[in-house]
């Protein structure tokens, strides 16, 4: 017998929210149902290649699904989805003390890893970085925290100030990615 099932707001880039309700049906799948989508989508977790990249089969065709800080990847391709939040029924107990949310990130978003203080910004608008160079620190527990760049790209804007309190996944600063050639 499958659990109750649970519900999920999940917010798009394009800013489109979606509720998708989760149903587990005991046979090592799931059932999402949308709204205004007649029937429902079976998904199997085929496999679990790591602890970030599973293979799902969703009407009969599987997906590599990629997972990390970076965002979530399907087929190498950056997903659509910005957020999932779970929802929480009120007056039910749930296994989860607070909702639980997912900020999905796209390549040159550069976002807090944890909440602290931003103590240097390192790059201004308009400076060329590359793929794993530091652009801010922050302080967080007395512990200084390097912000690295996930792209090679140009700096397109800073949205903190040094100094400035962050929670952890506040946007930071946005870089263009270079084309590849």
């Amino acid at each position: 017998m499958g659990l109750l099932p649970r519900r999920y707001r999940v917010e798009t880039y394009s800013g489109d929210m979606i509720v998708a309700e989760i149903i587990d049906n005991g046979k090592q799948e799931v059932i999402v149902k949308l709204p205004g989508l007649k029937g429902e989508i079976k998904a199997r977790i085929k496999k679990i290649v790591d602890e970030n990249t599973i293979l799902v089969e969703i009407n009969d065709k599987i997906y590599r699904v990629y997972m990390s800080g970076d965002g979530i990847l399907i087929n190498d391709e950056v997903s659509l989805i910005n957020k999932i939040i779970e929802l929480i029924p009120i007056g039910l107990k749930s296994s989860y003390s607070e909702k639980k949310i997912t900020t999905i990130i796209r390549k040159g978003e550069i976002r807090a890893p944890l909440s602290g203080k931003i103590i240097d910004i390192k790059v201004k608008p308009g400076d060329k970085v590359s793929f794993g160079d530091v652009v801010a620190l922050m302080e967080s527990m007395k512990m200084v925290t390097e912000i690295k760049s996930d792209v090679d790209g140009i700096v397109e804007e800073v949205l903190i100030e040094k100094g400035k309190a962050v929670n952890k996944g506040t946007l930071i600063m946005r870089i263009k990615p270079l084309e590849k050639k």
